[in-house]
């Protein structure tokens, strides 16, 4: 097999339109945006039209496909490390500080591209059997990560890690790591899947010069800077010891949030830090499972979105959280956010599908996915809701309810991304997912070293 980049499939053929005729269609986010007996229109791989299907036009030639249930956006993950599969199970009952410099940096070390590669495949199929369409990665020998992505129809923004760490030595220089993901940028450019960015990893684990030089790469290259901000209560004091600065407006000093920044995990934002993420329009990714696991905190979600920050949710990666389950986040964030408030009314289902959807589209500053809406990729997810979890349904927003609180992966029967079948009655079809977990298993026993 070639660890290489392969080419963007194209050519010249004559633009084929398919409607999917859905019982309940889900174009947004919200009960407003819930059809009965609704319809999808897709040409070249996007959104040309939707609505009620009394309204639809006639479409001669147009290929039909009939959409028992529920059809609704795909997940947008908007935080993850997938290969990190490999690494499973590992350290559990650590704090993320112990739990990375004990268990995850000395295995990763270890880590060749073909784990990654391998890593990455088994978790895509993870991923688009859970209805995940789009995901944000962040992880080491990041051209397997697009690789293997690519290959399997996932849409992935590949931010290449950046780190200092003397357990991680043999994944390069900081310079090297730089100038792979300037590489990776100019090899996927004109790939309609994969995007890249830059993945400082943190500012407890980067210097002031490291971190100076990304904020000046993303700023003049327009790229989105994906970093893991505030999930720890000692990073804020750290940088301030460090750089005599609160954490976020030392970011601020440096101009990392002159990029479009997505900081990730946001536990610990003060309300002085909220306020400068809002005027620099920066996104959030918000992992519940993932904080929880860890007791990292709960994340001021609430206070967060009504200062009109958008946040998303993310599965973080499989070691952290051993699920890439975007239902099981949706439900964490609703109860973590009542907790936090003792407000149950704080937070509602339809809150947290944004945040799976449209809103964690909104927090990547991508106008192209989320939604089904025409012009947009046709990024969908097919849920059975025949099913005793989904009964009774008295009114049409008891569906979107019941998809929240109730909702499984085992529901999911079909995915598209980008018009292309990837998952057809609960089977990924582009990826051999026995090969995959025979290669993760013998990769993850060799990682675990002497």
């Amino acid at each position: 097999m070639s660890f290489a980049p392969g080419s963007n499939a194209g050519g010249e053929e004559a633009t084929v339109i398919t409607r999917y005729y859905a019982d309940h269609l889900l174009v947004g986010d919200s009960g407003s945006g819930l059809l009965a007996s609704g319809v999808v229109d897709v040409a070249d791989g996007r959104v040309i039209w939707s609505g009620p299907a009394s309204k639809a036009q006639e479409r001669p030639g147009a290929s039909r496909i009939d959409i028992p249930g529920l059809l609704m956006p795909g997940f947008v993950n908007t935080h993850c490390h997938t290969p990190m599969v490999l690494l499973r199970g590992a350290g559990e009952g650590l704090p993320v500080d112990r739990w990375l410099a004990e268990v995850m940096w000395p295995r990763e070390d270890r880590l060749t591209p073909e784990d990654v590669y391998w890593g990455m495949t088994l978790g895509t199929a993870e991923l688009l059997r859970n209805g995940v369409t789009s995901s944000v990665e962040m992880y080491f020998h990041p051209d397997q990560v697009a690789l293997a992505a690519s290959r399997a129809k996932l849409r992935c923004i590949v931010t290449p890690p950046i780190i200092e760490a003397a357990d991680l030595s043999r994944l390069g220089t900081v310079d090297h790591q730089l100038r792979t993901a300037a590489d990776l940028g100019h090899q996927w450019s004109e790939h309609d899947l994969i995007d890249i960015g830059l993945g400082p990893h943190s500012v407890y684990a980067l210097s002031d010069e490291v971190l100076r030089e990304v904020a000046r790469v993303g700023a003049a290259e327009d790229l989105m800077v994906h970093i893991h901000l505030a999930e720890q209560r000692y990073e804020g004091d750290l940088c301030l010891e460090r750089y005599g600065r609160p954490l976020v407006p030392y970011l601020e000093d440096i101009g990392m949030l002159e990029s479009h920044l997505l900081a990730a995990h946001g536990v610990w934002l003060t309300e002085d830090d909220q306020t400068r993420l809002t005027e620099h329009s920066v996104g959030v990714a918000h992992c519940p499972a993932s904080n929880g696991r860890h007791a990292s905190g709960i994340a001021p979600v609430v206070d967060l979105r009504q200062r009109g920050i958008p946040v998303g949710l993310g599965t973080d990666g499989p070691a952290s959280h051993s699920r890439l389950d975007m239902f099981a986040e949706m439900r964490l964030a609703l109860r973590m956010a009542r907790l936090r408030a003792l407000d149950a009314e704080v937070l509602t289902p339809t809150d947290a599908l944004a945040m799976a959807t449209s809103e964690a589209a909104t927090a990547l500053a991508r106008s192209d996915i989320g939604t089904l809406q025409p012009g947009r990729w046709a990024d969908m997810v097919n849920v059975a809701v025949d099913g005793s979890s989904f009964t009774p349904v008295l009114e049409p927003e008891d569906i979107l309810t019941h998809l929240v609180w109730s909702g499984s992966p085992s529901d999911i029967r079909s995915v598209w991304v980008g018009g292309h079948q990837v998952v057809d009655n609960g089977r990924c079809l582009t990826v051999d997912v026995v090969e995959a977990q025979r290669e993760v298993t013998v990769r993850a026993r060799r990682l675990v070293g002497d």
